[in-house]
């Protein structure tokens, strides 16, 4: 109990060290990836601006400061990351790395263009617009709104996309950013999550302390695999014990964070 409470004040403590205040966008010389949540680090300047040279222990570090992501966690999205390194003897990767398609980034993206229609890199307005579409004009969303605008824009994606990928591989990393941004801007008391900091984060990618905004929630494996759980269940498509991570995210350490392997965990 008391190593629990001393991990709570430690948690506390890391995360009030982050400084948001020199925020600037992306500028020449610059890299960023498809992950608005890196992205918005980097521009706070919690990563390093240009995008370069990012290690293990320093995205552990910029992900618990600003975001209140736990070590774990941090450390097998870091590991992911040295997966898709162009130059893995370096222990390095730099954002853009990350823009390998099927790793991270893959097609049905609440903000991005299938790459196979235009690009993926960067936010799409009208792709965005989808997925706000999907949240009805509320001002707070829930988790039927999150998993409504998830699945929505892969049937999109389904319907426009003629070599649209949608399968096991990209079903996880979908699942898991869902997770992620609702954790992040969420009110633990009610549950929801407002929907103008989601815009500022990934419209502007910025964390949104200027409207308020704290990392507040502690986003761990436990807190991941709950909240992907629901929104599993709040979505038509089959999963299936055979659902899981794609070998990028096996690699990580990811592989017992998926749909199918919750559903029969539950079931034992």
């Amino acid at each position: 109990m008391k190593l629990f409470f001393l991990l709570s004040a430690l948690i506390a403590f890391v995360c009030a060290d982050a400084n948001f205040a020199d925020w600037h966008p992306q500028g020449d010389g610059e890299v960023r990836s498809p992950c608005p949540a890196l992205n918005s680090l980097a521009n706070h300047g919690i990563l390093p601006r240009d995008g370069h040279n990012l290690t293990v222990p320093i995205l552990v570090k910029a992900m618990g400061e600003g975001l209140n992501v736990s070590p774990e966690v941090a450390t097998s999205l870091s590991n992911l990351g040295m997966t898709l390194s162009k130059n893995t003897a370096s222990g390095a990767f730099n954002l853009d790395d990350l823009n390998k398609h099927n790793a991270i980034e893959h097609d049905g993206s609440l903000s991005r263009k299938d790459i196979d229609l235009g690009g993926n890199e960067k936010l799409d307005a009208d792709t965005f617009k989808q997925t706000l579409g999907f949240y009805k004009g509320a001002s707070n969303i829930g988790l039927d709104e999150v998993a409504a605008a998830r699945w929505g824009r892969v049937q999109n994606s389904k319907t426009r996309n003629s070599k649209v990928q949608y399968g096991d591989a990209q079903r996880f990393p979908s699942y898991f950013e869902s997770s992620a941004y609702y954790q992040l801007f969420k009110d633990p008391n009610s549950s929801k999550a407002r929907v103008d900091w989601i815009k500022v984060f990934f419209q502007e990618e910025r964390m949104p302390v200027n409207e308020g905004w704290k990392p507040v929630n502690h986003i761990d494996g436990f807190s991941v695999a709950q909240v992907i759980l629901q929104l599993v269940m709040r979505t038509p498509e089959k999963v299936t014990d055979a659902t899981s991570p794609s070998d990028n995210f096996c690699i990580a350490g990811f592989c017992g964070l998926s749909p199918g392997g919750f559903f029969k965990s539950f079931r034992a």
